[in-house]
């Protein structure tokens, strides 16, 4: 009887996390989709007033710096980031076409069974790494299908570009797809949308059920920086996650400290 209860426990916990992990990914899928679309609209936005509009020099920075203004802590909208969004749509305006923020397809792309889902279900970070490491549509379009349906994380994206696995695939058969386990690709996959910008927009538990970044972070900054207050007055706490822009890059530091002494 008693072992027959925690078999009973057992599988109820595990229909539970796989009706959660089911959830999570619907949701990243539906976040990532959003959130790129968006920033399709915005590159398009910015190409247009910037290429061919008045807005004169610096004006990237300008819009960074006042987005800031108009949302504290906002983070992801750094001038190059900026630029990126710009590159990014720029770089496909000829296959898709942006309403409302929605992405559609515009013309024929050089594959008839490209899907749009596909496109859409891959990070930004991802797809900045194809637009640079990239020169052809067709090797793009192969590492997107292969990002979607394998579910790579961006470092094993990175991997597969320097290896040139482009250049380099094979036509062995494989049995991939029948051997593994649903719930093991619906963990792979959310381990995929680790992205660094769609971080900021759902939060995400990794696969070997890491603690939540965001709320250790909380916890160690909430210690440390009461520790830091108790050595003596000349010590000032400045923030965390404290923004700052060096040579076009955007960084964030964990804890910023000023001692008036030094």
């Amino acid at each position: 009887m008693e072992q027959q209860i925690i078999n009973n426990y057992a599988e109820a916990i595990q229909s539970i996390k796989n009706a959660i992990l089911k959830s999570r990914y619907r949701a990243a899928v539906s976040v990532n989709r959003e959130q790129l679309s968006l920033y399709y609209g915005i590159g398009k936005y910015i190409s247009e007033n910037s290429r061919d509009g008045f807005w004169g020099t610096n004006a990237l920075d300008t819009i960074s710096k006042r987005l800031q203004e108009e949302l504290p802590g906002l983070r992801g909208y750094s001038p190059v980031n900026i630029k990126r969004m710009r590159q990014f749509y720029e770089t496909w305006k000829q296959c898709f076409e942006c309403v409302d923020n929605k992405v559609f397809i515009n013309r024929p792309l050089l594959t008839d069974d490209f899907n749009i889902k596909k496109f859409l279900s891959l990070g930004f970070t991802h797809h900045y790494e194809l637009l640079i490491k990239t020169t052809t549509l067709v090797e793009r379009l192969f590492y997107i299908e292969r990002c979607a349906t394998e579910f790579w994380s961006v470092e094993k994206l990175k991997y597969n570009l320097r290896s040139n696995l482009y250049s380099n695939r094979g036509t062995l058969p494989n049995n991939f797809t029948t051997t593994i386990a649903d719930s093991d690709l619906r963990q792979k996959a959310l381990l995929s949308f680790k992205d660094e910008y769609l971080l900021d927009y759902i939060n995400i538990e990794s696969p070997d059920d890491d603690l939540d970044e965001r709320m250790l972070e909380s916890g160690i900054v909430t210690n440390i920086k009461n520790f830091i207050m108790s050595l003596g007055k000349d010590f000032s706490f400045i923030g965390n996650q404290y923004r700052l822009i060096v040579e076009e890059q955007e960084y964030f530091i964990d804890l910023l400290f000023f001692n008036r002494q030094l």
